[in-house]
């Protein structure tokens, strides 16, 4: 290639002196070697310092034996034509010197230009790698072209180094190779013929290395440039310490969240099993002191007693069992086009003694849309929040039921007459084991899973559930919005959704 340069070069300066010869067949010229800058130009731009040295020194022996007298002699008889010869040849040196200067510059410019724009590219692809897999095989395809391939990513696992992700590589790892990952793992140098490994370090410490085969004939291939390739395993280095800190970061989230549930979990169990179980355990316990010959409305009292509280108790595990499948993710809704009115029947006979102390106003227009809703999942819901209603307002008090249809959508209503909720609690009722602060400061009872399993049902049927704004001391009002399915749907067309 460095050859070539100066044949190129040669055959400029050729090529400037034919035409010389040429024109000099028509016009007179005094100062051909003026003619010859053009060629030494062209080839310090082109080609570097050294092909533009060697273009004068052509064109200096071009001029003298073509076109300085004695003509096809080197020996020139002119004085004035050997000045002529000397400033072309300071010309010429100092134009080499400032245009091979010149032409480093841009091509330093240009390199830079691609450098920034690979590290661009390769920043964003690893940015847009959203798992390990993806980010490994982002990191192998930009530093193959750079540092070679076949490429390898090897990873630390437990106490030594396992290859994690592989580019055109076929069968393990030679033994050898392994040995020197794990000695630059450690921080120290390692080489192994025909083959690179290369650390990737980032400020606190090594977070793998990369093994590429290198080809056998070295001058088969240019040079990688070394702060490229340096930039590049830098890059590499951070975008895995970063998947390593956001997945550390995950777990410890999670593990945080499992063990507030855990502690939510045994504090509402400690209090919602414990008491009815207490009165359970204590009512069967009088049962059976008082025989046979017990009053029989004394027993009657008691084995009510034992009935309604079971069922607090199954209602509260049947919650703590929905949360569960919520956690899980396990909400599989099975859609059906039913009856809002239909749901609201189950749902207050569902809680009807729960309701029994309280005045139910239920206002539900007979012309609603049908619903394409899973049945038992909202009939899940509306219970939960009648419930909740019951719980909070006081007897003789009014739970009103409300359905209307509202900027195409289906607003479902269920008020309560209680103290109601502090605004700032209003969103944070529908997260698990939660209670809703009054708007007096009064400390709220029951478990805090209702409105949670309610939201959860609900969005798992497209629709969403919000506490209303109804100032204090007006109870509260939980709106339930359901989506009304297009007409084709809502006619009997295909679900697609079950």
């Amino acid at each position: 290639m460095r050859l070539l340069s100066y044949v190129n070069s040669a055959a400029v300066v050729a090529g400037v002196g034919a035409g010389a010869h040429l024109l000099a067949q028509f016009v007179l010229l005094p100062h051909v070697s003026v003619l010859f800058i053009a060629a030494v130009v062209a080839s310090a731009v082109l080609w570097g310092l050294g092909p533009s040295l060697f273009a004068a020194v052509l064109s200096v022996a071009a001029g003298s034996y073509f076109f300085y007298s004695p003509i096809y002699s080197f020996r020139v008889a002119n004085p004035q034509d050997l000045v002529d010869l000397a400033v072309f040849v300071v010309v010429a040196a100092l134009t080499s010197r400032l245009a091979a200067r010149a032409r480093a510059r841009a091509l330093e410019a240009r390199r830079r230009q691609a450098t920034i724009g690979g590290l661009y590219a390769f920043s964003e692809r690893l940015a847009g790698s959203a798992t390990a897999a993806e980010l490994n095989a982002s990191i192998l395809e930009h530093l193959a072209p750079v540092i070679g391939r076949p490429i390898h990513l090897l990873l630390p696992e437990g106490d030594g180094l396992v290859p994690a992700a592989s580019l055109d590589g076929a069968g393990p790892l030679p033994g050898e190779v392994l040995a020197a990952a794990g000695r630059v793992m450690a921080g120290d140098r390692a080489a192994v013929e025909g083959w690179r490994v290369d650390p990737l370090p980032t400020a606190q410490r090594i977070v793998g290395v990369v093994a590429a085969a290198q080809p056998a004939d070295a001058d088969a291939a240019a040079p990688p440039d070394p702060d490229y390739a340096r930039a590049l395993l830098g890059q590499a280095a951070i975008a895995l310490e970063r998947m390593r800190l956001g997945r550390e970061i995950a777990d410890a989230r999670v593990k945080a969240q499992g063990e507030a549930l855990r502690e939510a979990l045994i504090n509402s169990v400690s209090h919602d099993l414990q008491t009815p179980l207490a009165a359970i355990l204590g009512s069967a316990t009088a049962l059976e002191t008082l025989g046979e010959a017990g009053d029989p409305r004394a027993r009657r009292e008691l084995a009510t007693t034992i009935r309604e509280e079971a069922e607090r108790l199954g209602s509260y595990i049947g919650n703590v069992l929905d949360l569960t499948r919520i956690r899980s993710g396990q909400i599989a809704p099975r859609l059906e086009l039913v009856e809002l009115s239909d749901i609201i029947d189950a749902a207050l006979r569902r809680k009807e003694r729960g309701l029994a102390a309280h005045v139910v106003h239920v206002d539900v227009p007979a012309d609603l849309p049908m619903l394409r809703l899973d049945l038992f999942l909202m009939e899940h819901a509306v219970a939960n929040v009648l419930d909740n209603a019951a719980k909070y307002s006081p007897a003789g008090s009014e739970v009103s039921v409300v359905a209307s249809v509202q900027d195409g959508e289906v607003a479902l209503d269920i008020a309560d007459s209680g103290p109601g909720i502090r605004p700032g609690d209003r969103e944070r009722v529908f997260e698990a084991f939660v209670r809703g602060g009054a708007q007096e400061g009064g400390a709220a009872a029951g478990s805090g899973l209702g409105l949670a399993i309610c939201r959860a049902f609900v969005e798992a049927n497209g629709g969403a559930a919000t506490v209303l704004d109804t100032g204090p001391g007006r109870g509260t009002t939980v709106r339930i919005r359901l989506p009304v399915p297009a007409r084709a749907d809502a006619n009997g067309g295909p679900a697609g959704d079950d």
